[in-house]
């Protein structure tokens, strides 16, 4: 592997920043994952500019145009050869001057750091049979930073360690209000009589980018479709559930915890939207 640092790519067993970064010390940055379809990275720009956004949320000046950083990654995926790839990106406020909070207390300029590593390959088997998940104990906040894909993502961690007692693949986290928030790493829909429903943006939630797509998708071949806040008893009841995120895009939830949903298998709208967006990603 060979990873993008500061402008240089870089062997993997080379690649270090400092263990003053402020991205270790606090958590002090931000971060895109997509992947590549036909060695191509799917929807590269609207992840470049989500991450431009985040880092002028956090205040965090980034010494790169989107031009610039779309041409890194390129240059990045170019140099690693793999026949799909798995980007991260990442930016940190940069080295710190020693101890403290202050984020003024910064020595140059923000690190930049593009991951690309193998793309995992998702069996088809998922698109059939589904995932299992569970909901977890962990509340999701409604504070600004449950907006920002932030490098603290310790919630979901905590809320994947869960998952993996059960032998779930995906943890749903509640709001504070106890209604749907989002997965670890995943947006949530739910089917009932026909009609689609997900979570509203300004619920404590990351708006992502296949949620958006899929949304899109779904309202352009008349798929009725409403954001609404959903609470665990109609995810219990509903008649499909479908999770979206972008290494492997709509993904059926056929189980909550040992409650079968869809008669444990994808139902007929998800199989749509696995269609429809299988078919987008084959447009770059």
């Amino acid at each position: 592997m060979k990873i993008f640092i500061d402008g240089k790519i870089i062997p993997s067993e080379k690649a270090t920043i400092s263990v003053f970064d402020r991205g270790l010390f606090y958590g002090d940055g931000v971060f895109e994952s997509l992947r590549t379809y036909n060695g191509k990275a799917f929807q590269l720009d609207e992840h470049l500019k989500r991450l431009v956004k985040g880092t002028k949320s956090l205040k965090i000046r980034l010494p790169y145009s989107i031009k610039q950083l779309k041409q890194a990654v390129v240059k990045t995926i170019a140099a690693n050869k793999f026949e799909e790839s798995y980007i991260k990106i990442i930016v940190t406020r940069g080295k710190s001057m020693g101890h403290g909070l202050d984020p003024r207390n910064v020595e140059g300029k923000a690190t930049l750091i593009i991951i690309v590593e193998k793309q995992k390959v998702f069996s088809q088997k998922i698109y059939s049979s589904g995932w299992k998940a569970i909901i977890s104990s962990v509340k999701k906040a409604n504070v600004p930073i449950s907006k920002i894909k932030s490098l603290n993502y310790l919630d979901n961690i905590l809320a994947k360690i869960e998952a993996n007692k059960t032998g779930a693949n995906e943890a749903i986290l509640l709001d504070e209000k106890g209604n749907i928030a989002e997965g670890t790493i995943s947006n949530i829909f739910i089917v009932k009589h026909g009609t689609i429903y997900t979570p509203p943006a300004d619920s404590p939630i990351l708006p992502g980018l296949t949620r958006k797509l899929t949304i899109k998708l779904a309202r352009q071949s008349a798929f009725k479709i409403i954001e609404k806040v959903i609470s665990p008893k109609e995810l219990y009841t509903a008649d499909e559930c479908f999770i979206t995120f972008s290494g492997a895009g709509v993904v059926p939830i056929t189980r909550i915890w040992n409650k079968k949903i869809s008669k444990g298998k994808c139902g007929p709208i998800t199989s749509g939207l696995i269609g429809l967006y299988a078919a987008e990603t084959k447009k770059i």
